[in-house]
């Protein structure tokens, strides 16, 4: 196998929201996922240069899965398209996710009754899991 192979993954989540709402949520309150999704959020914070919760091109944030911080990453807005309810982020340093993956990029797509995350990541070697 390729490891310079991009691999892409696509999840798709049924919405019992607006998908406004759930979008601005992404875009602007990143900061009320952990009360949202305490399951698979534990905390969220800015990284500097990032001041605003407010989402744009370059802005930073650091993520943390599990109360220790051993799962957590930093991410960077890459784009966004307000338009089509649609924001990339890429994974620029993470405890676990560096160890496995060269790269790592994730978009949300969110449509009326759809959130779709699509995940494009390129792994360091065979053994890596494909998620």
């Amino acid at each position: 196998m390729d490891m310079a192979q991009i691999h892409r993954k696509v999840v798709e989540t049924p919405l019992h929201c607006s998908h406004s709402v759930f979008y601005e949520v992404f875009r602007t309150e990143a900061n009320l996922l952990p009360m949202v999704s305490p399951r698979n959020v534990k905390k969220i914070e800015l990284v500097y240069p990032t001041t605003s919760w407010v989402d744009k091109v370059g802005s930073r944030k650091r993520v943390h899965f599990d109360e220790g911080g051993l799962e957590s990453f930093n991410d960077e807005v890459v784009a966004i398209d307000r338009e089509a309810h649609k924001i990339t982020y890429r994974v620029l340093e993470g405890n676990l996710m560096m160890h496995l993956y060269h790269s790592f990029v994730a978009t949300l797509e969110v449509k009326p009754g759809t959130a779709k995350w699509t995940i494009e990541f390129q792994k360091k070697n065979e053994l890596c899991p494909d998620h």
